[in-house]
């Protein structure tokens, strides 16, 4: 895994592009974000009354995204609609 390809799935999935390494996609139920850093990946997920969830995987511990559109590694099944 490397940056460009987490960046090309966030475009293709809704998420709305910060600046080259921040991708935002809200709903009414919550925001999530999504920061690229050098060697890692930060989700973000916030929803109003509850604390906001954090999930962190370094590149080369994750795998590309399969055909359901998540990448194994990082979003359980069922995390995006």
């Amino acid at each position: 895994m490397n940056a460009d390809m987490i960046a090309a799935w966030a475009a293709q999935n809704g998420f709305h592009s910060l600046d080259s390494a921040n991708f935002r996609r809200q709903d009414d139920a919550r925001t999530i974000t999504i920061e690229i850093k050098k060697m890692s990946v930060v989700l973000i997920d916030e929803r109003p009354g509850s604390r906001p969830r954090l999930i962190s995987r370094l590149f080369k511990d994750m795998r590309p995204a399969n055909e359901s559109g998540r990448f194994e590694g990082l979003l359980p099944a069922g995390y995006l609609p």
